[in-house]
């Protein structure tokens, strides 16, 4: 098969040939092979010999052929992008993905500063409770000997205690 284009005032014999009428997208995307008449000729298209719709892999002549025209559109398009066009697309995708990380840093900044706030609050959350607990240890013992005092208990007991000084 030659990659000639048709024309919409041509024959529109099909590859076994069969005629099929002019359509609104006549020539390059309304030929029976689908974008194959135009384009890439060594692929063989859903309806050409060597491929059948059960080889297509997705169960049905329909699904196959869309599947197959989904990929001659992508193909076709990523044809049509110039190499500048390529290029403007890459450096706009690296400008929108330097934003997003600058984004990302002032995030992550931010929740790093919060988190030094919360681990200080803690820490003197801690030391108050540490101060608290010596506190509460230290009035327990001071009570426990004056009780120990007003009760009568032993007084070597209490005069060997450090705190009874």
């Amino acid at each position: 098969m030659g990659k000639t284009r048709r024309a919409a005032s041509q024959d529109h014999s099909g590859p076994t040939g069969t005629r099929y009428p002019p359509g609104p997208m006549d020539g390059f995307l309304a030929t029976p092979r689908g974008l194959r008449d135009g384009g890439d000729s060594d692929t063989p298209g859903p309806t050409s010999p060597g491929s059948s719709a059960t080889t297509s892999g997705r169960g049905s002549p329909m699904a196959g052929t869309l599947h197959q025209l989904a990929a001659d559109v992508a193909r076709i398009t990523a044809s049509m992008l110039t190499r500048a066009d390529k290029a403007d697309m890459v450096s706009e995708l690296r400008a929108i993905i330097r934003e997003e990380v600058a984004v990302l840093r002032t995030d992550l900044n931010a929740l790093e500063q919060r988190v030094d706030g919360l681990e200080t609050g803690r820490l003197q959350a801690d030391q108050r409770q540490q101060a608290t607990d010596l506190a509460t240890t230290r009035q327990g013992n001071i009570l426990l000997d004056l009780r120990r005092q007003s009760t009568g208990a032993d007084r070597s007991h209490v005069a060997q205690h450090p705190m009874a000084e």
